[in-house]
């Protein structure tokens, strides 16, 4: 594995990021009702991308491949963007290959602990979304897909006899055998709350966001409708970042909450640039963490030669 792997990932990430944004036109800045709701929306987006952190941290130190809370930051921030590489596996790959890379522990547990981390982030988030969805009461095709995906996602993430059925259908798919660990149980229960936390957090900034863009009667549940489409995105793996994905079901959702068809299509474009934003913030976050990690270990390894 090259030890300047992470560095490709980052690189090539901003370049698609940079040419799937211009692409899709999802730039423009709607007219904004209420400033102060604006800025309280982005900053419960920022703390939720600082919760997702924490909850990948936790993993690993659970796991017993502990690493320190900024190389958290620093390996979830550098990666964020992968993404929007075709195929979503860097997104996967590049927090793995970070922590792997400082602290060399085995890349194949980190990987397999990292696609863990996105099965149970995609799990927490279609939960929160399929709860908001039926408390509309929603006798909708999008209330039984999210049902079925969810059901699908639970079996996966909770069943042994589900897990031997994956790696046999990959063991035939890849003609090897794939190394899966068991679901642990104990494991997930400790982590899950973090996840609910930057999930309701994104739900909430969310709301806030609609209340500063919409003028409009907003229902508190509507927030619930970002869990349900980011995580309808993520799985989508065709589309980079979800593009399109995302912004189709959020819409659809909206719809059934009661809004009109302009203010739910605005919105749901705008929520765009506002989590771009998020992603902006977590990206510099992690550069400064792997910045000052950088010096920190310089500055060690100066004062070890030196004595």
């Amino acid at each position: 594995m090259n030890k300047a792997l992470h560095k490709y990932i980052v690189y090539v990430s901003l370049i698609f990021v940079t040419v799937a944004l211009y692409k899709a036109n999802y730039l423009h800045i709607p007219q904004i009702i209420s400033f102060p709701f604006l800025c309280s929306s982005i900053f419960l987006l920022c703390l939720g991308f600082i919760g997702s952190a924490i909850s990948w941290f936790s993993i690993l130190k659970l796991s017993q491949v502990p690493a320190p809370f900024f190389s958290c930051l620093a390996s979830i921030g550098l990666s964020i963007f992968g993404k929007y590489i075709p195929g979503k596996i860097w997104i996967i790959m590049g927090r793995a290959t970070y922590i792997s890379e400082n602290y060399g522990y085995p890349i194949a547990k980190l990987a397999r602990l990292s696609l863990y981390t996105q099965l149970i982030a995609l799990w927490s988030g279609l939960t929160l979304g399929v709860i908001g969805i039926f408390y509309l009461n929603a006798n909708h095709i999008l209330s039984w897909f999210a049902l079925f995906l969810w059901t699908f996602l639970s079996l996966t993430l909770f069943s042994n006899m589900t897990q031997r059925a994956i790696k046999a259908i990959l063991k035939v798919l890849f003609k090897k055998k794939i190394v899966l660990d068991s679901p642990n149980y104990q494991l997930i229960f400790k982590v899950l709350p973090w996840f609910f936390g930057y999930w309701i957090l994104w739900a909430f900034g969310f709301y806030l966001l609609a209340i500063s863009l919409i003028n409009a009667n907003i229902q508190l549940s509507l927030g619930l409708g970002f869990s349900l489409a980011g995580t309808f995105g993520i799985m989508t793996v065709v589309a980079p970042g979800g593009l399109g994905v995302r912004e189709g079901f959020l819409v659809g959702y909206l719809l059934i909450a009661g809004l009109n068809g302009a203010d739910a299509t605005t919105l749901s474009v705008s929520s765009r640039l506002w989590f771009l934003l998020g992603e902006i913030f977590i990206f510099f976050i992690g550069l400064c963490c792997h910045q000052a990690l950088k010096k920190k270990k310089l500055h060690s390894t100066k004062s070890s030669f030196l004595f």
